[in-house]
Parts: structure tokens; C-alpha cells; sequence
């Protein structure tokens, strides 16, 4: 096998630019979220009453997202290596590591889960209760801003060849081609 591209976010894009990237992309989705679906459900009152739930729900909102990568090995049967900590004593980290490598449909999948079923779970629980669009606006726009670097990968491995497989390295992925 002969390796194709080696991505490493860090060193291609820098860890301040992708945080700056995601930051800005939860702004605007945020507004992309909210407005459409204010002016939908205009003659609805907006409630206060659910901010605890918010903020339990940014507490856990990268647990969550990390878990729905993880997801997609759980269906398929794959075998995948995970990692729990604490960050600071109060967030829970998922870390995730594959020990063998993947086919491209399948990273593809794995890296889009935590955005569909976020998104859509948050865009449905806005039709169900729509007085608080604005809170579940604003969860899928952190959502959105998480899946960034989701996204950048994505994007690569979309341009990849299509018999590739893809191997997690130390600091991202390898896109391994056969020759």
C-alpha cells in the first residue's frame, strides 16, 4: 500500500484557525438555524424556562457528538479502541482510536453521523416544541461548529480514490491507496 495523503489538521490548517473557522460557522448557523424557524412559528411565545436543560445539554454536547462517531462501529461490528476521561473534573472526553483500517464509505459515514443525527433530532424537537426553538437552535449550532473539522476531513476523503482505505495515524488520518 502506498500512502496518498496523510491529513493532520493541526499542521495543515492550525489549531487557532480551525477554532476561529468553528466559531464563526456556529454564528452563522445559528442564524441559519433560528430565523427560518422563528418566522415559521412566529405567533408561538418563545419559553426561558429550559435553561438548565441548555446547559446541561452544551455540557454534553461533545460527549455526545464524540459518541455518535463511535456509533457507526457499534452497528457495523468493528472493532474500535475507547478512551474515557474527565476535562477539568466536570467534562467527559471520548477518545476513539480504530485498529484496522477503513473503507472509505464507511469513514465517510463515520464522520457524518454526529452532524445528521444531531441536526435532524434538534431541527424535529423544534417542530415538536417550538417554543424553544431558540435552545434547540442553539445546540445545533454548537453541533455544527464541532463537526468542522468533521467536515474538513470529509472533504478529503470525498477527493480520495475510490478503492482507498483510511488508517487513523497519531495526529489524523492516512489515505492509503493499492498498488
Amino acid at each position: 500500500m502506498t500512502c496518498w495523503k496523510t491529513i493532520n489538521l493541526s499542521r495543515d490548517y492550525g489549531f487557532h484557525r480551525i477554532i476561529l473557522i468553528s466559531l464563526i460557522s456556529m454564528f452563522i448557523a445559528f442564524i441559519l438555524f433560528y430565523l427560518p424557524l422563528n418566522l415559521m412559528y412566529s405567533s408561538v411565545e418563545l419559553r426561558e424556562d429550559g435553561a438548565i436543560y441548555l446547559l446541561l445539554a452544551l455540557l454534553f454536547i461533545y460527549p455526545i457528538h464524540a459518541t455518535l462517531h463511535v456509533l457507526p462501529f457499534w452497528i457495523f461490528g468493528k472493532k474500535l479502541k475507547v478512551t474515557f476521561k474527565w476535562m477539568y473534573g466536570i467534562i467527559p472526553v471520548i477518545s476513539t482510536r480504530s485498529k484496522h483500517s477503513l473503507s472509505k464509505p464507511f469513514i465517510i459515514c463515520v464522520m457524518g453521523t454526529p452532524f445528521l443525527l444531531i441536526t435532524v433530532l434538534m431541527l424535529g424537537a423544534c417542530v415538536l416544541f417550538p417554543g424553544y426553538i431558540h435552545y434547540f437552535s442553539i445546540i445545533a449550532a454548537i453541533n455544527f461548529g464541532l463537526c468542522i473539522p468533521d467536515f474538513i476531513y470529509l472533504g478529503q476523503f470525498i477527493k480520495a480514490p475510490r478503492s482507498c482505505t483510511v488508517e487513523e495515524i497519531e495526529d489524523g488520518y492516512d489515505i492509503l491507496i493499492h498498488k
